[in-house]
């Protein structure tokens, strides 16, 4: 049996992944390719979900249970003993398999994944750091009241994303040759794109298959998400996307609440990040993508010719615009209700 196993990494193209794989469950199995449902089962097995998620669920419930994986080991098993899947592909993506990755129980997890399967290859894919962190605190920092800068400043102290020591890790587990670490570079990527360079390892053609290409994990415009990291108590927890999900049904998700600033991050604040992972960027450059120029991964950005008061005067005067924007549009909104909805119960 071989196994496709992409843990993903949080904010680098998973959630991408995980709606094209699902997308093209049956297309994959007729190639001999298998996408298990949230509880691992396999097409043609009872109560297998033909439109369920991956199994993220599955993992979280064997780590919340001590690493406890005879569920695992039952699951696989069963693939083992499936005539009809016997010479098939199992494709296997879930974020949550970089978790505890260090210690027994992620370990325990990957050893029994290692155990049942002939071959194993790891697709593990990255992005440079400043970019990873503007993402995750526009996912899940703000929600806790700190400020883009704020946030940045832990990572660094916790030296977060730890890309080095996630694939040095599954080398150990699987072999250095099975790991393969892809920065979300157009020059790293089969085709200059990231669906096409994991379904490559797939299918011979991957442009036979279907992909959604819109914008996937919307995120809320860094403008806006500074704002609101200044109001305690609005959100349950760093999970909480419920604010996120009125605005996109109200306004929808092409309005400037979702727009990407490229000019929101300090060049400065950027290049401090960088500066901070640059000998574990060159050690993960070496050892897993040594034909992809470090520049061109983690190299410096372009950058427009303004000095640093002129910058921060832009920012603001973006912020304040935005906050027009939006309370205008929100009141707008109110006064096209009805007298009904405005009133409380």
């Amino acid at each position: 049996m071989r196994l496709l196993l992409h843990p993903g990494h949080a904010k680098c193209g998973s959630t991408s992944i995980q709606r094209a794989i699902i997308r093209n469950r049956p297309g994959l199995a007729d190639n001999q390719v298998v996408v298990p449902d949230p509880r691992l089962r396999l097409p043609g097995e009872a109560g297998f979900d033909p439109r369920g998620e991956t199994p993220r669920e599955f993992f979280r419930q064997i780590m919340e249970n001590g690493g406890d994986t005879t569920s695992l080991r039952a699951r696989l098993e069963s693939w083992r003993e499936s005539p009809l899947w016997r010479d098939a592909t199992f494709v296997i993506s879930a974020e949550n398999l970089i978790n505890h990755l260090m210690g027994p129980i992620g370990e325990g997890i990957h050893r029994v994944l290692a155990d049942y399967f002939d071959d194993v290859e790891v697709i593990y894919y990255i992005r440079r750091q400043d970019d990873y962190l503007l993402s995750a605190w526009q996912q899940w920092g703000f929600k806790e009241g700190k400020t883009f800068a704020e946030y940045s400043q832990e990572a660094l102290r916790r030296a977060n994303p730890h890309y080095l020591a996630v694939g040095q890790a599954f080398g150990r587990l699987y072999g250095s040759a099975s790991v393969t670490v892809r920065p979300l570079q157009a020059e790293a990527l089969r085709g200059g794109e990231l669906l096409t360079d994991f379904f490559a390892h797939l299918v011979e053609d991957p442009s036979r298959l279907s992909f959604d290409r819109d914008r996937s994990n919307l995120s809320l415009n860094p403008f806006f998400c500074e704002i609101l990291a200044g109001y305690q108590g609005l959100f349950r927890d760093i999970h909480d996307d419920r604010l996120k999900q009125r605005l996109a049904r109200t306004l929808g998700v092409g309005h400037e609440l979702f727009q990407r600033e490229r000019d929101f991050m300090d060049p400065e604040m950027a290049r401090r990040i960088m500066a901070h992972h640059r000998e574990e960027n060159l050690h993960l450059q070496q050892q897993f993508f040594p034909h992809v120029p470090f520049e061109t991964v983690f190299g410096d950005r372009e950058e427009e010719g303004l000095d640093p008061g002129e910058r921060v005067q832009m920012s603001r005067q973006r912020a304040e615009q935005l906050q027009k924007h939006v309370i205008r549009e929100l009141l707008e909104l109110l006064q096209s209700m009805p007298e009904s909805a405005k009133s409380p119960a």
